[in-house]
């Protein structure tokens, strides 16, 4: 049965609600600026002042896309501190630009686009994207790092207790020392590798994965060459390119479009040596 006529005071509650969720959502608006310098001094305050309300206001209501909850007081000190020392407008054509803080230069991931009206707002979804491109940049450097400490650690292995043989994985079996990772006693027993290697695996939780990319260390049956891989623990999402070395101590990397690790037995031909 209808309420619509019977119980006015209902309808007096329900339209009240409307006008607060109305309010609210209006609150929640993204709020466009007249110029990109406008935006940016909008954004700072907001952060300056932690303040979510007017957060949302400049980023707009999924705005913890890029401000997650949580305690970030050291991350917003540095920020404000590096946006006291130098801070401008890098233009990107006349319908794009970015904040730039710091004597670096460091660009606010979220850049601020120019509607057809001729004004400013920050353009959020574009935000996660250069947040995500940003994160696998720094995942992939991890994992390229990472690999060539591997083979290093290798050669280690080869002059200490491999005795001319490389080590077969990345963590030992309990009580042997084939791997480049041992919980050591002491020094004089410590491995060739630290326990990073405990978060390197292919059986690391997802988000464990060191630098979101996961390893391998193989050797050959002779032990007399290795391979070690890194490849994205989430393609497209924690890194790319999957990555190889060898007793060479080149790096090697190739888009693998997602299959993940390879093994002595590839082939790496095709696969481009990465910049030193």
């Amino acid at each position: 049965m209808s309420m619509h006529n019977k119980h006015p005071m209902v309808r007096r509650v329900l339209g009240a609600l409307a006008l607060t969720w109305a309010t609210a959502g209006a609150a929640m608006a993204q709020a466009p600026y007249p110029t990109a310098q406008a935006a940016g001094d909008a954004l700072v305050d907001a952060i300056a002042t932690s303040d979510d309300t007017a957060l949302a206001r400049v980023l707009g209501a999924n705005y913890r896309q890029v401000f997650p909850a949580g305690d970030h007081t050291q991350a917003i000190y540095r920020f404000l501190a590096a946006w006291a020392d130098r801070h401008d407008i890098q233009s990107e054509g006349d319908r794009r630009a970015w904040l730039a803080v710091g004597l670096s230069g460091w660009t606010f991931p979220v850049p601020m686009a120019r509607g057809g009206q001729g004004q400013w707002r920050f353009d959020l979804q574009a935000g996660v994207a250069e947040m995500r491109r940003r994160t696998i940049g720094r995942n992939e450097l991890a994992a390229i790092d990472g690999v060539r400490q591997l083979a290093q650690a290798q050669a280690r292995y080869a002059q200490g207790p491999g005795q001319g043989r490389y080590a077969s994985r990345l963590v030992s079996r309990p009580e042997h020392r084939d791997g480049l990772y041992w919980p050591a006693a002491d020094q004089a027993d410590a491995p060739p590798f630290g326990p990073d290697a405990l978060a390197m695996g292919a059986d690391t939780p997802l988000d464990q994965a060191y630098a979101g990319y996961r390893f391998r260390v193989e050797a050959a049956p002779d032990g007399k060459d290795f391979r070690v891989v890194a490849w994205p623990a989430q393609y497209r999402r924690s890194g790319v390119y999957t990555f190889a070395a060898d007793a060479s101590g080149q790096v090697l990397q190739r888009d693998l479009g997602g299959a993940g690790a390879v093994g002595m037995r590839t082939d790496l031909a095709g696969w481009q040596p990465v910049a030193q």
